[in-house]
């Protein structure tokens, strides 16, 4: 639960440090991250596994809100991507990020399928969106965290 004094403390220290903040969760734990601090900047991960729609719904709302693709494979299916998806990739081309999720060990070993996987989807957009999404988001992202 977001509200619970350990987010919260985490909240506290991301605002106080200029910090951004990686968070594994659903849309209503997000709302209430906000919250807490309304000019938060929340990479969301896995995009909450929630559906396209959804994702856009909340990047319409929270301007400081960024979306990972880490761990989802419903973006594509044979190296198309699916209309939902590209019309949140259209609508938002600077807030999606490319990534992976080694969460145990044995996922690295995956890491170069899906690296193939992803750059078969990321070829059926225009080349300057799947740039975006595969590397520039990420560096004007964590670019804007410098001191």
């Amino acid at each position: 639960d977001a509200d619970l004094p350990v987010p919260r403390r985490m909240v506290e220290l991301a605002k106080q440090h200029r910090l951004l903040l990686h968070a594994h969760s659903d849309v209503e734990a997000i709302e209430r991250l906000f919250g807490q601090w309304p000019e938060a900047r929340i990479l969301w991960a896995h995009s909450g596994f929630a559906r396209p729609e959804q994702v856009r719904e909340m990047l319409r709302k929270h301007k400081n809100l960024w979306s990972d693709l880490a761990f989802r494979s419903d973006q594509a299916s044979g190296g198309k991507v699916s209309p939902d998806w590209r019309a949140a990739f259209t609508e938002f081309p600077d807030r999606f990020l490319l990534g992976t999720d080694t969460y145990v060990p044995e996922r690295w070993h995956y890491i170069g399928e899906h690296a193939a996987w992803s750059r078969a989807w990321l070829a059926d957009l225009p080349q300057d969106l799947a740039e975006r999404i595969a590397f520039k988001n990420g560096d004007a992202l964590l670019g804007s965290l410098k001191p």
